[in-house]
């Protein structure tokens, strides 16, 4: 319903909802600088500031703008090795990366992410051995062989 109390009805006619405010910004960008050379400029004007305009310096835009052109690396795990039993139950596995924290081998948040790792990976295994007995259990129901 219509915030001034009048109900649409099938074929009414919708007012124009109007410009998103992405479009309304980059109209007033364009507005001001023709061209995106002439923005970026403007741009790296007012983060270093200007001096003899008395234009203070915008640190954040220009970070913001830097950030643009070179995105701040993700920080990245170290490659660790260690005593791992691939075919290990998953406690003994977990105990292995435990032992590796233990002796400084391993960082403990990259242990963590291990052995949340070895969860996730019983989790999945868990879902797919109930999903598989309910298909098994609802073709005996249903007379499959």
């Amino acid at each position: 319903m219509a915030k001034n109390g009048t109900t649409l009805k099938a074929g009414d006619k919708l007012p124009n909802r109007g410009k998103a405010k992405k479009t309304l910004m980059l109209d007033a960008i364009r507005a001001v600088c023709k061209t995106e050379q002439d923005f970026l400029e403007a741009v790296v004007k007012t983060g270093l500031g200007d001096a003899k305009n008395d234009i203070a310096p915008n640190p954040a835009l220009l970070t913001l703008v830097i950030n643009r052109i070179e995105p701040p690396l993700k920080a990245v795990s170290p490659m660790v090795e260690f005593k791992f039993r691939k075919g290990a139950k998953p406690h003994e596995q977990a105990e292995d990366i435990m032992v590796a924290v233990s002796e400084g081998v391993v960082p403990p948040d990259v242990g963590q992410m291990f052995v949340a790792s070895i969860k996730s990976m019983i989790d999945i295994e868990e879902y797919t051995a109930l999903k598989d007995r309910i298909e098994k259990l609802e073709a005996v129901l249903n007379g499959e062989p």
